[in-house]
């Protein structure tokens, strides 16, 4: 089986104008769209009813409420094949083999991930590309970024996130491959990629998607989404006290698309 459980940390750290780190323990599913259907039988707790614990839900995934065109994603494969043609566009590649989406599910009814990521694959398994589905609070909306797979990327910030970074900044991804390890590693710049604002780790470690392992992990954290907005919200407080600049809310800005980026 492809689809796995990733334990392990994420890591915030500031640099300028003010100092200031954090990090927190983490647990996501790595989710096959195409094993979707095998692991509601087999794990108990975990499936796309109304009555699981931990809900897979499609529409919490690649449907933005602000967007005047969207996808309407109902189920796990035109989940996957909306992920596909947002790829497509994206990066004028059409890829066609398995995608693997590391997630925040819904738990006890509730749902919040500021980070969903799909690992897009060819027909022969290599992997090709990541999809970086950003979203925000208290605005809840969402932006979507490209990254090729195996490889060093930047490219200009498009979206408001955080009200303590400008809008003209760049994001420099690093990323490994989700075996029996996982790393996404963000490097946020100034817009000249000279100087580093900050920057984000996520490194975890590869455990069994089984009924124990979950419910092990549900345990220590009931209901990860409270927790994670909690966290956004006291972290800010926290910047706010230091002194730290604050910048109003931006609308998002059309970047270059990958081809084009990449030529410069």
């Amino acid at each position: 089986m492809n689809s796995g459980l990733y334990v392990g940390t994420v890591r915030h750290r500031r640099f300028t104008p003010v100092e200031h780190s954090f990090s927190y323990p983490m647990f996501m599913p790595l989710i096959d769209l195409d094993e979707l259907e095998e692991l509601q039988r087999t794990v108990k707790g975990f499936g796309k009813s109304v009555s699981n614990f931990a809900r897979f839900r499609p529409l919490d995934f690649m449907n933005d409420p602000s967007a005047q065109e969207q996808v309407r994603v109902i189920d796990p494969q035109s989940l996957k094949q909306a992920v596909l043609a947002k790829v497509e566009n994206l990066t004028g590649e059409r890829v066609q083999g398995r995608v693997m989406m590391l997630c925040q599910l819904r738990y006890a009814g509730v749902y919040f991930s500021p980070l969903n990521m799909y690992y897009l694959h060819d027909e022969q398994g290599n992997w090709r590309w990541v999809l970086a589905e950003v979203s925000n609070t208290p605005w809840n909306e969402r932006h979507y970024y490209a990254v090729p797979a195996g490889s060093r990327y930047h490219n200009p910030k498009a979206f408001h996130v955080s009200p303590f970074n400008p809008m003209s900044q760049e994001y420099h991804w690093r990323l490994k491959a989700p075996e029996k390890h996982l790393v996404v590693h963000l490097d946020i710049r100034s817009s000249d990629g000279e100087q580093k604002i900050m920057d984000a780790t996520m490194v975890m470690k590869r455990r069994p998607f089984t009924t124990k392992v979950l419910w092990q992990l549900i345990t220590a954290t009931p209901v990860q989404a409270i927790k994670i907005v909690i966290g956004i919200y006291w972290q800010a407080l926290r910047l706010w006290l230091k002194g730290a600049p604050f910048y109003n809310h931006s609308p998002s800005k059309q970047i270059p698309s990958n081809q084009e980026w990449n030529s410069k």
